[in-house]
């Protein structure tokens, strides 16, 4: 990986900057506070987006500034990237905004946290980085703090181990032990939970062969019911066809004996319904007698006629009265015309100007048209007049008519009494004739009821002996359905009491069953917690020792060449522990490193810095960042011959880009590229 420019817009102490850098060494120079490590940070956070605990937003975004960003442009091997990212202050807070990614001119806009993971897979670094916090591989292969690294020589060694762990990926076998521990002890939870349930199962076991016995006794029972049932069934069987047919016998006898009843129940009405008939028929013929008598003279026709004529004479005088109301109407009309006249008359010859046209009204003409009136008047009049005569003719016809109708009307009353008495003689005849008719059929019916009545007694002499067998074949079959029933009871007892034993049996399996279950399980789980803890946990610790052995062997020798490169004193040695401390040995004695002076402790430090690059690198086969390192104030506190043994450091490195930031100016001397920082009120800028 090569980084060939920068661009910042309101970063920090940056407003708008872009740097340019090429392959080799480049020294970025200024005093302390210009702006170095806001460089640093930025291509940082380029990569990786806001780090928690490291790089926060608030911390880059320049005070004041709404918006700001970074796009950092890196050659990695055939590619060629761009990556820009966005900060931008809301209400609350600064929040990281969407960014993109151009990778051989092909722009991918994406999320903060799509941006990271597309970084991670370019530079090859492991997936799981995506989540975490810290990017521990970057912080130590490419750009560490000096007073990151000096930090890790001074923690206490459980902190350096976790952290080196996790440098190297190693963390994964701590996690392992401590998840197997941990399973270990939820094992024996699980094993104490186990012997638990399965202290009674012995006891469950002997409970259930007792069923089974009891089980057995049951079946033999119920098979010897079974055996007497069949016996009293086949039996009954018997019995109850026997029965069966003199129940047959006993229908077909109650049967006759219900055709006997209803047979006398039918000829006692049959004779009631003659006696009744006869009476009738007599009472009708004396009727008949009576009203012949009575309507020898009476002729229907002349009762016809009269009813015609009342009629004719009705529509007569309908036709009469119209008449009149139309005189009536005629001669309202005539009074009215007249009742005009006589006022057009009165008013013309009061008349003295015309009221439309307000001429003066001359007495010819008040003449002539009371003339005219006098007329219509006197024509009026001689109307009326025929009109009174006319409706008094007619009025004195209405009278005669109403006088013939009423008549009439009399004689026709008289002689409906007659035609009702009439229409009864007619009626009296016409059941006469039906009550004969009906007596011949009732007696006939009579005879034939009679006749079935003795066939069906005659019938009934050949079961005179049936409820008598019937009756006491019934006594057998109770008898014996008793013993029938007393069976069934004894087999629907052991029955339930098999069907009560076995769900107990049932629920008893199923108990020990799940006992077997847990006492299967407690055996894994016995031989998983042995295995656990005789072999993989031995396993994964050694697998581990021998990991951290090698990792430590070849530190320590890279740790030592690259001290020895820096500091040329045969009485001053230094190497690493098993736990990656430093140890200092002076004079050929140990001494503390604290003791060192401020040179002698950068020189550990960088040391250090560089040992665990080249061990990462080496170990970590798919990063593709070993091309680059940057080196921060590498030189705190070095002595002039000191700085000298840095040019040696950077020919001995073989890495392509080596960024080094320092406020020391002898270093311009050593590298191949400088670009100044410069600071002028709160603003930073760099020069070529």
């Amino acid at each position: 990986m090569i980084i060939n420019s920068l661009k910042l817009k309101n970063i920090r102490s940056y407003i708008d900057e872009e740097i340019k850098l090429r392959e080799g060494s480049t020294l970025l120079s200024g005093d302390i506070g210009t702006g170095k490590t806001s460089l640093l940070l930025a291509i940082e956070f380029a990569l990786f987006g806001i780090i928690r605990g490291q790089i926060s937003g608030t911390s880059l975004l320049r005070h004041g500034a709404k918006e700001g960003s970074v796009e950092l442009s890196f050659s990695l091997e055939k590619n060629n990237v761009t990556i820009k990212r966005v900060l931008r202050r809301g209400a609350k807070a600064i929040s990281q905004e969407a960014g993109y990614i151009i990778i051989n001119n092909l722009k991918i806009e994406g999320t903060p946290i799509e941006l990271k993971a597309k970084i991670l897979e370019l530079i090859g670094y492991p997936d799981e980085l995506l989540t975490k916090s810290k990017s521990y591989i970057y912080r130590y292969t490419v750009y560490t703090p000096q007073e990151e690294m000096k930090h890790i020589l001074f923690e206490g060694k459980d902190e350096r181990l976790d952290v080196l762990r996790k440098i190297f990926g190693m963390d994964k076998y701590k996690r392992i032990k401590e998840n197997t521990i941990q399973y270990i002890r939820e094992l024996k939870t699980l094993k104490t939970a186990l012997e638990t349930r399965i202290e009674d199962l012995d006891p469950k076991q002997t409970e259930l062969k007792e069923y089974d016995e009891r089980v057995n006794l049951l079946n033999k029972d119920i098979h010897e019911v079974a055996v007497e049932l069949k016996k009293i069934t086949h039996k009954l069987s018997d019995k109850k066809e026997k029965l069966t047919t003199y129940e047959q016998e006993m229908k077909e006898f109650a049967e006759i004996k219900r055709n006997i009843s209803l047979r006398k129940l039918e000829l006692n009405n049959k004779k009631q319904g003659l006696e009744s008939n006869q009476r009738e028929l007599r009472e009708s013929e004396d009727k008949i007698t009576n009203l012949k008598k009575q309507l020898k003279d009476f002729d229907t026709t002349a009762f016809d006629a009269i009813q015609k004529k009342i009629r004719e004479n009705e529509d007569r005088q309908e036709i009469l009265e119209t008449n009149i109301a139309k005189i009536n109407e005629r001669e309202t009309e005539f009074k009215t015309k007249k009742s005009t006249s006589e006022d057009i008359k009165k008013e013309i010859l009061e008349l003295d100007k015309c009221p439309v046209c307000r001429q003066q009204v001359t007495e010819d003409h008040k003449h002539s048209v009371k003339l005219k009136e006098d007329n219509n008047i006197s024509r009026l009049n001689h109307g009326i007049q025929e009109l009174l005569v006319l409706k008094e003719k007619r009025d004195k016809e209405i009278t005669e008519l109403k006088a013939r109708i009423e008549v009439l009307n009399r004689t026709e009353r008289e002689m409906e009494i007659s035609k009702v008495k009439f229409d009864n003689l007619k009626e009296f005849i016409t059941r006469s004739e039906t009550l004969k008719s009906n007596l011949k059929i009732t007696g006939e019916e009579i005879l034939f009821l009679q006749k079935e009545i003795k066939r069906f007694e005659e019938q009934t002499h050949k079961y005179s002996l049936t409820e008598k067998h019937y009756d006491k074949e019934k006594e057998h079959v109770e008898e014996i359905r008793a013993l029938y029933n007393e069976a069934i009871a004894k087999q629907a007892s052991f029955s339930a009491t098999k069907n009560e034993i076995n769900d107990k049996k049932q629920r008893l399996e199923t108990e020990i069953n799940i006992k077997l279950v847990s006492k299967n399980k407690l055996v894994k789980v016995n031989e998983t917690q042995n295995w656990l803890m005789k072999f993989f946990l031995n396993v994964t610790s050694l697998m581990e020792k021998q990991i951290m052995m090698k990792i430590n062997q070849e530190f320590n020798e890279h740790f030592m060449d690259w001290f020895n490169i820096l500091i040329e004193d045969e009485n001053l040695n230094v190497r690493l522990d098993e736990e990656f401390a430093p140890i200092i040995e002076q004079n050929g004695y140990e001494t503390y490193l604290d003791n060192l002076s401020g040179g002698e402790k950068t020189s550990v430090a960088l040391a250090y810095r560089l040992a665990l690059n080249r061990v990462i690198n080496d170990f970590i086969s798919t990063i593709r960042t070993k091309n680059l390192i940057i080196l921060d104030e590498p030189t705190d506190g070095f002595s002039t011959e000191q700085l000298d043994k840095l040019r040696d450091v950077l020919e001995e490195l073989r890495i392509k880009q080596v960024i080094i930031v320092s406020h020391e100016p002898k270093l311009e001397s050593y590298v191949d590229n400088i670009l100044r920082i410069t600071k002028n009120e709160h603003m930073s800028r760099v020069i070529a």
